[in-house]
């Protein structure tokens, strides 16, 4: 009998060398930009979907973190439905990230932006697909085909290539150490799957839950609650620590488990609190995060900790599709491309 998730399980154990390749051309990808006139541009704009959305989410609290860039989010139905233009666009840099980059209201879009003048990046991951055409700059993934539906490591990929899109606007640099030790914590969390099947099988009952990060671990609480909906078909959501505290919290105290996303950002002490909090309240409430936690995560930069954390998702997703019988690899109702126009 085939193991279940086989596919998503390779795929995943792919992301230390994925990440590592990615690594040695982040400043190679930081200096084209600055070519095209990146630091000029007043603004940038995030123009993405599904999994590709919450890998925009490191790159756009990068900017604002980091350089304090104003972000928008490109929502793409004003212009594909209600026929507004991008004009307003054409003095920013667009981030338009698709793992096939073969989306049409993506590709569609990003070419309209181009148009009005905007400086266009396509993240993607097939270099002759429509958006990397389309881009003023394609920056390609590289990572090799993807085959199991639920993205993997064109995630963590993408994540690692939008800070280095995002790094050209301006602000701290993250360190040439850090980003080259990425590869290796990455395998080293990939290798410590006992903990996060451990919670898996302690999870694996649940129909819903809540994930929840501050910061740039927002991002790792929204994609692995999509992944958790798109493999193991759990009525999962992703909220901000502070907005969870804004009413979702009642759904811990209803019997959800919570499970929170921390590193060592300054933003980080939140979740914390929070878990601690309803822990002491007798909730069921989990962390994954460095330091003390159910599961751990090496230290690095902020900016890094969340794609460490997103991988942590996977294995938790990965972990409760097994337990529930579930193969992950081709979830129902889903397949690799979703042509929203």
């Amino acid at each position: 009998m085939t193991e279940l998730g086989r596919q998503m399980s390779q795929e995943m154990d792919e992301q230390p060398a994925a990440l590592a390749r990615i690594a040695d051309r982040f400043e190679a990808i930081v200096e084209e930009l600055r070519r095209h006139g990146a630091e000029s541009r007043r603004g940038l704009a995030v123009l993405a979907r599904g999994s590709s959305d919450n890998a925009a989410r490191v790159a756009s609290y990068a900017a604002q973190a980091r350089s304090g860039t104003p972000v928008s989010l490109l929502t793409p139905s004003v212009y594909t439905a209600y026929g507004q233009s991008p004009a307003a666009y054409a003095s920013w840099l667009v981030l338009a990230l698709s793992q096939s980059g073969r989306t049409p209201e993506i590709v569609d879009l990003a070419a309209s932006c181009r148009e009005a003048g905007a400086l266009v990046v396509g993240v993607t991951n097939d270099g002759d697909s429509p958006l990397a055409a389309v881009s003023d700059v394609p920056v390609v993934l590289g990572v090799g085909e993807e085959k199991a539906v639920p993205a993997t490591k064109t995630v963590t990929a993408q994540m690692l290539a939008g800070l280095a899109v995002v790094t050209a606007l301006g602000g701290p640099r993250i360190s040439g150490g850090k980003l080259a030790a990425l590869g290796d914590q990455a395998r080293e969390v990939l290798d410590d799957g006992e903990s996060m099947q451990a919670l898996g099988g302690e999870l694996a009952a649940f129909g819903a839950m809540a994930l929840v990060g501050r910061g740039f671990c927002d991002a790792a609480a929204f994609e692995s609650a999509l992944k958790l909906q798109e493999t193991a078909g759990v009525a999962a959501h992703g909220f901000s620590t502070a907005d969870f505290r804004h009413g979702p919290v009642h759904l811990a105290h209803a019997g959800v488990p919570v499970i929170g996303f921390a590193g060592d950002g300054p933003a980080d002490d939140d979740t914390r609190d929070l878990i601690g909090a309803l822990r002491a309240d007798g909730r069921l409430a989990r962390l994954i995060g460095s330091g003390d936690a159910d599961a751990g995560l090496p230290a690095t930069n902020p900016e890094l900790t969340t794609i460490l954390a997103t991988i942590r998702g996977q294995q938790l997703a990965l972990a409760i599709s097994r337990a529930r019988g579930i193969d992950p690899d081709q979830p129902e109702g889903l397949s690799k491309v979703t042509p929203t126009v």
